[in-house]
């Protein structure tokens, strides 16, 4: 009988965080400023509504595939709707202003970021700000 009972309880728990897993939302969607990222649908989409469209736009390539341009660094949310009005996704995206293929080199307070490729490219500098000048001393 305990047999039985555990064997129910460790089925009971495996079904539970499947259906969890099931109904958890979707990592986040990752794109650089300049960069395009493709959502493939399960269904035909009818309706397609972007969260803030000044942070990423979507074009449709077919019935079944968006593809996500993002415009500026934020976060936004796009959603796709069947003809029933079925949420077909629900996805955040997050869009970054450093390239996917992107190198950040960090030294001390001073950071370049490089596009990477074949070879690597500067992209952008910062320097560390500059220390404050001594206060001259008086005898």
């Amino acid at each position: 009988m305990r047999r039985l009972t555990l064997a129910l309880c460790a089925g009971l728990s495996l079904s539970i965080a499947t259906v969890a897993v099931a109904d958890s939302p979707s990592a986040p969607l990752s794109v650089s400023a300049g960069a395009a990222a493709r959502i493939v649908l399960s269904a035909p989409v009818r309706d397609i509504v972007v969260g803030d469209p000044a942070v990423a736009d979507v074009s449709l390539v077919n019935d079944r595939t968006l593809v996500v341009m993002g415009k500026k660094a934020g976060a936004t949310t796009v959603l796709a709707f069947d003809a029933r009005g079925r949420a077909l996704a629900d996805r955040d995206v997050v869009v970054s202003d450093i390239p996917t293929q992107a190198v950040v080199v960090q030294r001390g307070a001073s950071a370049a970021t490089y596009a990477c490729g074949d070879r690597c490219s500067l992209l952008s500098a910062t320097a560390a700000p500059a220390a404050p000048a001594a206060a001259p001393t008086t005898p």
